[in-house]
């Protein structure tokens, strides 16, 4: 086993209902095992509540009284949870991981997290770059949460609205409102929730073209539609998707974006209106690729994790000539 590193996945079982927990983390958790057996990888699935971060003589990571930091690793961590306690211990963990001489995968070195988590400032961000972007207000907390209500009317109109969450993935907590008097019902229940909320224009769509990058260059494409008569086409929320090559050109834009975040693994979700493409947010990680054909996977899997072996073994790499403690899942 000399010389080869973990892929350890870091994941939040809290956050989700226990049926698709299991069938969501199964196949996840199946493909990223196989992805990381072609790489020359070992792969691990951990929750985030087994782990204890902290530091010592360096930065450590505890699980069963081994610390993963011993040698280094590829790490993916998500970066946040319905739960503020749980959103800060990952936090906690991302940080220490960032603090090794471990990859972590979900991480832009040189850009600051929330550029790929907060849809409030991957909003100004787009915008900055110049590129199609829906008018966005964030929503003030609890009893204040109402008086967002005239500048939302000011900046987006009488509806349909989005009202959605500023840090969360894969569809969950996003609530279409057809009217201004829903909506303001909607903020008085999310106001309550501890978590922050965006709320956007609704615009008649076809869905949205996923485009991955790795290393700033355009690897694969995903075109992800709504069910009939649904608004999300999340394929967690019942989406379905094909290839989204030759539906816009993207390809460069994409790109651009890429690289002002600093490449590595980043996807960006462009919506395809009908006043043409915009940009919904963008992501970065190993994770996103997983519902594309086998071909497309296998591609930007290989893509990905040929990068991370590439910076794993660049010249910081260190205490790599001995056997790895890490138990194999």
């Amino acid at each position: 086993m000399r010389n080869r590193p973990y892929l350890i996945v870091v994941f939040r079982p809290d956050d989700f209902e226990p049926t698709y927990l299991r069938t969501a983390t199964d196949r996840f958790f199946a493909a990223a095992a196989a992805d990381a057996h072609h790489a020359g990888l070992r792969f691990r699935a951990i929750p985030h509540h087994a782990l204890i971060p902290g530091a010592g003589d360096g930065p450590q990571l505890w699980c069963d009284g081994e610390d993963l930091l011993r040698h280094k690793h590829l790490f993916q961590v998500d970066e946040f949870s319905w739960m503020p306690q749980a959103h800060h211990h990952l936090h906690a963990i991302r940080r220490t991981v960032i603090a090794s001489d471990s990859i972590l995968l979900n991480h832009l070195p040189g850009t600051p997290d929330h550029l790929t988590t907060d849809k409030l400032a991957i909003v100004h961000h787009a915008a900055g770059l110049g590129m199609p972007a829906l008018p966005t207000i964030a929503i003030p907390f609890g009893r204040y949460a109402r008086t967002a209500l005239s500048h939302v009317q000011e900046l987006i109109g009488d509806g349909p609205y989005i009202l959605k969450p500023r840090e969360m993935g894969m569809g969950f907590g996003v609530l279409r409102c057809d009217t201004a008097e829903q909506l303001a019902a909607a903020i008085d229940i999310t106001a309550q929730t501890g978590a922050g909320y965006i709320v956007q224009p609704y615009l008649p769509n076809d869905g949205d073209v996923r485009i991955f990058t790795v290393d700033g260059s355009v690897v694969a494409t995903q075109h992800r539609r709504p069910a009939a008569d649904h608004y999300l086409a999340n394929i967690s929320q019942g989406g379905s998707s094909t290839d989204g090559s030759g539906l816009a050109d993207l390809n460069d834009m994409t790109e651009q974006i890429a690289g002002s975040l600093g490449s590595g693994f980043i996807y960006v979700d462009w919506l395809l209106t009908d006043v043409g493409p915009v940009v919904n947010e963008w992501s970065c990680g190993f994770g996103g690729h997983v519902s594309l054909p086998e071909q497309d996977r296998t591609r930007v899997s290989k893509a990905c994790l040929d990068w991370a072996r590439m910076l794993w073994d660049g010249p910081a790499r260190q205490d790599t000539a001995h056997d790895d403690p890490v138990a194999a899942p």
